[in-house]
């Protein structure tokens, strides 16, 4: 049996959240680390009378010190875990017709730090812990990604935003085949996906439902999108008989993208695209009087952190406010949250208390989340993070 190489000891009660089925152990429920076990080691996670509880990656680097792979004492987590993993998650995706599919999504496929995406025949692999990035570990998987997955190409990414919240090393980036770009489709539309310096993965695949959803009601609207991005809604929208679309983001690399998947599609006299910070411009348009019929409000994570949910609650009140402001009688909002530290229950808090400031009634009309190739931990709530509410406001 593989050796782990040292072993991590929970303080007392710390345990029972991890017999509950959670699979992180933080650094503040640690009492000692023995063996000094380096980041991206296999260790024992022990409760406080020194009884195994699984093994998992560590990484005394971040707030969470280990994530678990195994349960109880009998097995401990080895590269020739990884095919067997690899193969029953993507077992799962089999019956999804996609284009784009998730075929790992960390925690809700036991693989708690890795991140895997089908595009086409393209696959994207983003190691978000230094456990992953072990040359043994990268190895399985690059092998069984080639075997079960046979695709065209392959990437590997680093997750920046992890790496700099973990403080863990950038990746090598290693590049098997052409996958610089590619083009996929969603809802009978194309859209050239930036693999390589594109949000996430590329394209945020986790947000085809919600997407799909909202099409019914924009025939003849005045569609505002806001943190367009490549420009998946405003294209969708303009490709379902919206009267006319305004997408916006800050990023002109984004909107180079999203111009060119517009023109793509033959969708370009119906959007138009702006380059300006959201949280500025919807005031603006206020100033000006605009109203719209449809209002998207899609933005990247504002609370990354613990520490700065605070300032993302006042960030979405802003935002949510002003465009609750900006919609005519009727009209309909589709706000998300894509952070894990923002709750469901909180951001519905957040919306009631928001459309009482505006002295708006606004009714549900659908609470999205995650698709299926985006499961959740039942034992980590956390990682149930997408949040999206359309409501009809009033």
């Amino acid at each position: 049996m593989p050796e782990a190489e040292g072993s991590v000891r929970l303080k007392p009660t710390e345990d029972e959240r991890i017999r509950r089925g959670h699979v992180w152990v933080y650094a503040n429920e640690v009492a000692r680390i023995e063996g000094a076990p380096p980041g991206g080691a296999v260790v024992w996670v022990e409760d406080d009378r020194g009884r195994k509880l699984g093994t998992g990656f560590f990484d005394g680097d971040s707030q969470i010190a280990v994530r678990l792979l195994t349960r109880g004492a009998a097995s401990v987590f080895s590269a020739s875990d990884v095919t067997r993993l690899l193969a029953a998650a993507f077992e799962r995706r089999r019956p999804l017709a996609f284009d784009c599919v998730r075929l790992v999504n960390a925690e809700g496929d036991y693989m708690p730090g890795l991140v895997m995406d089908r595009y086409g025949d393209t696959v994207v692999v983003q190691p978000k812990i230094p456990g992953w990035k072990r040359d043994d570990m990268t190895a399985a998987i690059a092998a069984a990604v080639a075997r079960l997955a046979k695709p065209r190409a392959v990437l590997w990414r680093d997750a920046s935003g992890a790496a700099r919240l973990d403080g863990s090393p950038p990746a090598r980036t290693p590049v098997e085949g052409d996958a610089a770009a590619v083009v996929v489709r969603e809802g009978g539309l194309e859209f050239e996906v930036d693999l390589a310096a594109g949000q996430k993965t590329g394209f945020y695949i986790d947000q085809r439902d919600n997407r799909k959803s909202i099409l019914p009601y924009v025939p003849g609207m005045r569609v505002l999108d806001c943190f367009c991005y490549s420009g998946a809604w405003s294209c969708m929208c303009a490709a379902g008989g919206a009267g006319g679309v305004t997408g916006v983001d800050s990023s002109e690399a984004a909107l180079g993208l999203a111009r060119a998947n517009a023109e793509r599609n033959a969708l370009a006299a119906g959007v138009d695209f702006v380059a300006a910070d959201v949280f500025d411009y919807l005031p603006t348009l206020g100033r000006a009087g605009e109203k719209y019929d449809i209002i998207i409000l899609d933005p990247p994570s504002l609370a990354r952190t613990r520490k700065q949910v605070a300032g993302a609650m006042r960030g979405y009140i802003h935002i949510n406010k002003t465009a609750m402001g900006l919609l005519r009688p009727g009209g309909i909002l589709v706000t998300c949250s894509c952070s894990h530290h923002m709750t469901r229950e909180r951001f519905m808090e957040m919306l009631r208390h928001t459309a009482t400031l505006v002295k708006k009634r606004a009714s549900v009309m659908r609470i999205g989340g995650q698709p299926e190739d985006h499961p959740s931990l039942l034992g980590a709530p956390e990682t149930d993070y997408l949040k999206c509410v359309t409501l009809r406001v009033e």
